[in-house]
């Protein structure tokens, strides 16, 4: 008999397992040797869906859902993987943009159970499995597959796919993945298959360099976002000497690359997932954007969240706060230890307060750590509700790590209740 009779069950089995949300490293597993294993025993699920596969530092979440909407405008079943999750676990598994039922999740865990026995896989990889099970099993027509952490040893990288997308390199998880940017631009670019396009975001020179040597060793071409010079103006979105315009409802300027990168997709898939510019456009116009990046979350009042937590992050964070007029603009702050140094946190000196969260785990920040850089007043459970009624109109933005959204979530849920 399984050990996974009821959803419960699997969330049990889930919690003891390490996080890297919580415990960092040790809860990694950084090799393909048993995520290879694994499929295979249960049937290579992987190869069973056409997918296109997105890496980068940042924005590529924003264009896996931008992915996943046109897609799904223009009449295609969609999967979509991405993490972490914000509130709960099914997130991080879509279909046609709806989550992962509990009964689905369950059934996966009851028919590998015995392989999960013989092959343990981290929290990721289990993810990761798990994913390409359902998108198999759904049938879908194109998967959009965000990898973890780097890519050229990250789970996602057993997949053959279309394309492939690398829609930035920065300074982030240096640990890991090295710290210059040439050995992270290495991890990214292992993304790159034998004669598979793939697309490139605004890349700085050191990195374009990196990526472009991989490309031509796997005669893959290479395709660069920046030829069609896009540009950001107040939610339009326009390509440079093209009559390329979109009217949109995203805020940070960052977005007219993650939207360049997704033109050039669609461009290049069109042979086999036809999509015409009316529907592109369609899609962008009524797209409402994604959950945390830099995310309205008061439906009257100018607070918003922004899962900002790397430098490149963060420009972009304040390049949009800079196109908000506001009298006083106030920063609600939780990170990660890791996170924690003098060229992050000097960033944060433009907000007139600053206020921070300590999250519960080992890999969370304290607020000394913060305060030998930054000036910061402490918000937690006992006087967040005082705090937030003191903000009336200022410009608000909670950030910091998407692991703080959920608790902003509650908080907000409670304020905007209240009569």
């Amino acid at each position: 008999m399984s050990r996974f009779q009821s959803i419960e069950d699997v969330w049990k089995y889930l919690d003891s397992i390490p996080m890297f949300s919580k415990v960092g490293l040790t809860a990694s597993n950084f090799g393909l040797e048993n995520i290879i294993r694994f499929c295979k025993e249960i049937g290579n699920p992987h190869s069973q869906f056409k997918s296109i596969h997105v890496a980068g530092t940042n924005g590529k979440g924003s264009t896996c859902y931008l992915l996943e909407a046109v897609y799904g405008k223009a009449g295609y079943k969609t999967g979509m993987f991405t993490s972490p999750h914000l509130i709960k676990y099914n997130e991080r598994f879509r279909i046609s943009g709806v989550e992962a039922a509990d009964q689905s999740l369950l059934e996966f865990f009851q028919e590998v159970d015995m392989v999960l026995e013989k092959i343990p896989l981290t929290y990721f990889e289990i993810s990761t499995a798990l994913a390409f099970w359902v998108f198999a099993k759904e049938k879908v027509d194109i998967a959009i597959i965000e990898t973890g952490l780097g890519g050229r040893l990250d789970s996602t990288n057993i997949i053959h796919p279309e394309l492939s997308i690398i829609t930035s390199i920065g300074k982030d998880h240096e640990l890991i993945l090295g710290n210059t940017i040439e050995k992270i631009a290495y991890e990214k670019a292992g993304i790159i298959k034998t004669s598979i396009p793939v697309i490139v975001g605004n890349l700085d020179q050191v990195s374009m360099n990196v990526v472009k040597d991989m490309a031509i060793r796997n005669n893959s071409e290479l395709v660069n976002s920046s030829s069609l010079g896009p540009i950001f103006d107040k939610g339009i979105i326009s390509f440079n000497g093209t009559n390329h315009t979109f009217k949109t409802n995203l805020i940070e300027p960052i977005n007219a690359w993650n939207v360049a990168m997704v033109y050039q997709a669609v461009m290049i898939l069109n042979d086999t997932f036809s999509i015409s510019e009316s529907i592109f456009k369609d899609t962008l116009e009524c797209f409402i954007g994604v959950p945390a990046r830099f995310e309205k979350v008061h439906p009257n009042k100018k607070w918003y969240f922004s899962g900002s937590h790397n430098e490149q992050a963060i420009d972009a964070m304040l390049e949009a706060v800079e196109h908000i007029s506001s009298t006083k603009k106030v920063l609600i702050l939780s990170m990660m230890k890791d996170k924690v140094n003098q060229d992050i946190l000097s960033k944060f000196k433009a907000f007139d307060k600053i206020y921070f969260y300590e999250q519960e785990g080992e890999r969370s920040a304290k607020i000394t750590d913060v305060q030998k850089f930054i000036k910061a007043d402490w918000v937690d459970e006992n006087n967040h509700k005082m705090i937030l009624n003191e903000l009336k109109t200022e410009l608000v933005i909670f950030a910091g790590s998407f692991y703080f959204y959920s608790t902003i979530k509650r908080w907000l849920s409670e304020y905007i209740k209240k009569p």
